[in-house]
């Protein structure tokens, strides 16, 4: 509510902001403005709106991630905020992992996608929203290759593993569903794959470690003492690494037996606050993202204290929330910042000595973008009054007062026509006649959405001569009032009336 007292109102779905009046009034519906869609002036999920002191509307464009600041009547001044959407941004970054080529992919959560990263920062390709549709991934939080390069995502919401295919970008399977029998998942939060190609799933719901062969076929489970946040596998599948709410690192064989365990609570080296995703590099020393420490920490395979860095901030080299961590064959480490919306990739000063990549087809370029299939918006809705009937050929002119509901370019024309039909010629010959009538030139002007203007249709004197000539003394007239409107979203609208005049 601004403080005139006129209600505004974030149309969430309809992508819009809708105005009323005040309470004095009834709040009687007056405006819109606003169609789906990135560019200026456009909304995508509006979700918040606020009037300042001035009469400015700050509309939170939630799809666009950005704020727009509007007037009264819908006419954009200015945005502010930085969209994350574009090719190489990221909101929420999540899940990381690296191919053998060294290509990196990182689940862009809350964008509904997964970037894959050459190995100089570049986007190799994107799978996911929206390619090839909006709805692939709603909650993706975790990746994994397998040993040909395809990618494994985790999807959290509905608890599936999507495969994408390496030559296509596009889906080529699910795995798993919602649930906790044989072969379901219930909020998973993390999966690492074995050099064989199975499977191994973080099922943080039903506090255990899931199993699967590469063709999504069950191989079955065993319960983790806490619920896992974190999953790495050596790549002969002899040992399991699993992080877990308990801040604690535990070692399981392939058949869940504990082998060891290490870390626990603490923000000393090696101790651990609610650690998230883990990875394993060439030379099998374990790295963490040790998340509620704000830092990254490396841990030798059999759980020696080697390395932490970072620390909460938002410089190079510091992190909010570390999520994802992945080390690859160019002895580079890789952090998703997550609340920082940004990926960190940092070069180690003693990489695994004796690795190289191996060569991988280039992933596939994503399928043309399919964006959501909206309604179009109405056109705009006029109001018409005419403002005077009598005199139009005294006065010479006609005025109309329209209103527009969004912001529109009105074009008004009119025509006058003599009532009844005349009687032409004298005695036996005379008949009926055609009745005169003018045009009246139309006129153009844009109406700022919930105003109104008054529009003066001229009648030219020669065209005022003409029909009082035709009149003959009588006064009645018929008009035919004629009005197009056209708005930045929605069809035209074409409005007729019609009403009776005196001349």
């Amino acid at each position: 509510m601004d403080a005139q007292g006129r209600v505004f109102v974030a149309d969430d779905l309809n992508h819009r902001i809708v105005r009323y009046s005040t309470p004095a009034t009834g709040y009687r519906y007056k405006a819109r403005w606003g169609a789906y869609g990135t560019a200026p002036g456009r909304l995508a999920y509006p979700r918040g709106v606020a009037a300042g002191p001035n009469g400015e509307l700050f509309a939170a464009n939630t799809g666009n991630d950005r704020i727009d600041v509007f007037d009264a009547s819908g006419t954009l001044k200015r945005s502010f905020g930085t969209s994350g959407r574009a090719s190489g941004q990221f909101d929420g970054p999540l899940g990381l992992a690296v191919d053998a080529s060294g290509v990196r992919a990182v689940a862009d959560s809350v964008n509904g996608r997964v970037q894959l990263l050459n190995p100089d920062g570049t986007v190799a390709s994107i799978w996911g929203s929206p390619n090839p549709g909006p709805t692939i991934l709603p909650s993706p939080v975790a990746v994994a290759f397998d040993p040909a390069g395809n990618g494994f995502v985790l999807d959290q919401r509905r608890s599936r593993i999507v495969v994408f295919d390496r030559t296509t970008a596009t889906v080529a399977r699910t795995i798993g569903s919602e649930g906790s029998g044989p072969g379901q998942l219930s909020g998973p939060s993390a999966l690492a794959i074995d050099g064989a190609g199975n499977v191994a799933v973080a099922d943080t719901g039903n506090d255990r470690i899931a199993r699967f062969a590469a063709d999504g076929s069950y191989l079955g489970s065993f319960l983790t003492d806490a619920a896992p946040r974190g999953i790495a596998v050596l790549p002969d599948g002899s040992k399991i690494y699993v992080s877990d709410s308990a801040n604690r690192i535990t070692v399981y064989d392939a058949s869940g037996t504990q082998l060891d365990q290490f870390g626990g609570t603490g923000t000393k080296l090696g101790k651990l606050n609610a650690p998230a995703q883990i990875t394993l590099d060439p030379g099998g020393n374990l790295w963490v993202a040790d998340r509620g420490n704000n830092r990254v920490q490396q841990f030798g395979p059999a759980g020696e204290r080697l390395l932490a860095l970072g620390g909460r901030g938002t410089a190079d080299g510091q992190f909010i929330h570390p999520t994802g961590v992945s080390v690859d064959c160019n002895g580079k480490l890789t952090v998703t910042d997550s609340e920082n919306n940004r990926v960190t990739t940092m070069n180690l000063a003693n990489p695994t000595v004796g690795v190289t990549c191996t060569p991988l087809a280039a992933p596939a370029a994503p399928p043309a973008l399919k964006f959501p299939t909206l309604p179009e918006p109405l056109g705009p809705q006029l109001s018409v009054s005419v403002l005077r009937k009598a005199g139009l050929l005294t006065a010479r002119n006609l005025p109309v007062r329209v209103g527009c509901d969004t912001t529109c370019t009105l074009t008004a024309s009119a025509a006058i026509v003599q009532r009844g039909t005349p009687l032409v010629g004298k005695g036996k010959k005379q008949h009926k006649g055609t009745p005169v009538s003018i045009a009246l030139p139309a006129q153009k002007v844009t109406i700022p959405a919930g105003t109104s203007k008054i529009v003066r249709l001229v009648v030219k004197a020669t065209d005022a001569a003409k029909l009082r000539k035709a009149l003959a003394g009588k006064r009645g007239l018929d008009v035919t009032l004629q009005l197009d409107a056209t708005a930045a979203a929605g069809p035209p609208t074409s409005q007729t009336t019609r009403l009776s005049a005196t001349a």
